[in-house]
């Protein structure tokens, strides 16, 4: 292995490797869902709508007002899906856990 050489002068060489080792092995849940749901899919949203409300409103609205009016739609509804996913997949309070 390349990083023996590297490591070779250090005193904390065992330590660096089964710190290394045990990060390698630790088991937890698979967070590629979450991330997805917590970076993708606002983004998604907020330019959807952006380009729905762009040519849904297209006559309605001078070029200038079009774009402001259409930005300022997409961001509160990027903001609505966010609160409410995060309402979603906000973990139970204590307190619910309790009544039952």
């Amino acid at each position: 292995m390349e990083s023996n050489d590297h490591c070779s002068g250090c005193g904390q060489k065992d330590t660096c490797r089964q710190a290394y080792e045990k990060l390698g092995k630790a088991t937890g849940p698979n967070v590629a869902c979450k991330v997805i749901v917590a970076f993708l899919v606002p983004i998604a949203v907020f330019i959807g709508v952006l380009a729905g409300s762009q040519w849904l409103l297209q006559g309605k609205f001078e070029e200038n007002m079009l774009i402001l009016v259409s930005f300022i739609l997409a961001l509160c509804v990027t903001l609505l899906v966010v609160f409410v996913i995060r309402a979603v997949s906000s973990p139970k309070k204590k307190e619910h856990c309790d009544k039952r």
